[in-house]
């Protein structure tokens, strides 16, 4: 049984980690691109290359994401396998984007540069996306209180990026910008949200109690299947389909696709009936596809 007092302050300390993260990821998500247009003289060829840069850097995420939750499933340390992903993740990010709009650069030493920063992006933010949401089910063994946490902190994840989205257009163009022109004011507000990432996750990652019974058991071997496929062409007669589960799922990256069931669904994650989620057990999924999955009844 979960501790009341523990879980009171872990539904207040969790989902504030998230507000600094989803500003991060608001301002290169949303911005990054404007920032480049706005404060860069590059030819057709270089933003050619720079959009390739970015397309080429989704794909690469098809790879990082398992290949990083394998590292953490395998991750034992004192302070468990998830908080020291945080800490690493969260300040190599807060470097990268500083760098990212603050360093001054262009033509194609512009473009190098991008490409290197944009795949540190990458692979830096996977670091703490996938540690947060990975320790929700380490957080309760009570699927209500589960989803609790899940979506308290997508909320705050929203808030967060509510905040970014409201602030940087406000002072990044027009009389309003930081410093009077748009690259010193993407530096500064890319300086605040560096600062601010790691704050807001210091609540999760000093205030959160997490069970870590996973401990006491062996790291799991290495699955070379897990990291490099996806989960497709599985059959199941029932209960789901390619994919099944009766409690908490936590599907980050990859596609879910081709699972074909007779009863219950492509994607099975409860107790009875199908599609992708079901009353009584939480679905987390982050940067990810579920598609083409069939079933014959409750579901789809």
């Amino acid at each position: 049984m979960d501790d009341p007092k523990v879980r009171k302050k872990n539904l207040i300390m969790f989902p504030l980690g998230t507000v600094g993260r989803d500003m991060i990821y608001n301002l290169v998500t949303s911005y990054l691109l404007t920032f480049v247009l706005f404060t860069h003289n590059l030819s057709a060829a270089q933003l050619s290359a720079i959009t390739a840069i970015m397309v080429a850097a989704r794909i690469f995420d098809a790879l990082n994401d398992p290949i990083m939750g394998n590292i953490i499933e395998r991750t034992r340390t004192r302070w468990g396998k998830f908080k020291p992903w945080l800490v690493i993740g969260i300040v190599t990010t807060s470097i990268v984007i500083y760098l990212a709009f603050n360093v001054r650069l262009q033509g194609w030493s512009f473009v190098y540069f991008f490409g290197v920063i944009y795949f540190l992006y990458s692979i830096t933010y996977t670091m703490h996306d996938i540690s947060y949401w990975g320790m929700v089910p380490a957080l309760s063994s009570d699927a209500n209180t589960r989803n609790q946490y899940t979506s308290r902190a997508t909320l705050f994840a929203g808030i967060g990026g509510m905040l970014a989205a409201s602030f940087i257009p406000m002072f990044t163009a027009g009389d309003n910008a930081i410093g009077g022109n748009a690259v010193t004011a993407y530096g500064r507000i890319a300086l605040l949200f560096a600062i601010l990432g790691p704050a807001f996750l210091a609540f999760t990652i000093f205030g959160v109690k997490e069970q870590r019974n996973y401990n006491n058991e062996p790291a799991p071997p290495i699955s070379f299947k897990k990291i490099f496929g996806t989960i497709s062409g599985n059959d199941a007669y029932e209960y789901g389909g390619g994919v099944s589960n009766r409690g908490t799922m936590t599907f980050t990256g990859g596609t879910i696709s081709d699972n074909r069931a007779q009863s219950g669904g492509g994607v099975y994650n409860a107790f009875n009936g199908g599609g992708s989620i079901d009353v009584g057990a939480i679905l987390n999924m982050s940067g990810g596809t579920i598609a083409t999955n069939n079933a014959r009844e409750n579901g789809g």
